[in-house]
């Protein structure tokens, strides 16, 4: 059986051959949409997590700096919790941590308009006309999304 969800991820999967611009939209913890369309001109850093994931934990310090260091000029960072779990448990924990990015929802579907998440963290970089520039699987460090920006 094919679900909303399922069948949203199939269209936009279905956009996304060829490097074409697809839409990616989840929603926050407050249940508010983020479209990837919204920001075009913006580098956007899509970073999947999970709280019982240690890489994943010990990267958000590295991805709050770099939002931070950007937010207001280049490009922002999206954390997208790779788990079913409240919102209100996934609220305290980032509070707890001191992140202030938008943390979005998709629960474990490992499929996205950019590749498959096979592994925890993964971060997908995309370009400011909503293209994929470059994915990493493990931890990501700001001098290495700084050089993907960099080398374009």
């Amino acid at each position: 059986m094919i679900t909303r969800r399922g069948l949203v991820l199939a269209l936009l999967l279905a956009g996304a051959a060829g490097n074409v611009h697809a839409d990616y939209v989840l929603r926050d913890l407050d249940g508010r949409e983020h479209r990837l369309s919204d920001l075009q001109g913006k580098w956007v850093v899509i970073n999947f997590w999970a709280t019982w994931c240690p890489p994943c934990i010990e990267e958000m310090p590295a991805l709050e700096a770099f939002h931070q260091a950007h937010k207001d000029r280049d490009a922002v960072v999206w954390g997208v919790n790779f788990q079913d779990a409240p919102a209100q448990e996934l609220r305290a924990f980032v509070e707890r941590l001191g992140v202030t990015y938008p943390i979005l929802g998709q629960g474990q579907s490992p499929v996205t308009p950019f590749g498959t998440v096979k592994v925890l963290p993964t971060t997908f970089v995309v370009d400011p006309e909503g293209k994929f520039a470059r994915a990493f699987q493990g931890t990501v460090t700001v001098a290495d999304l700084e050089a993907v920006i960099a080398a374009r």
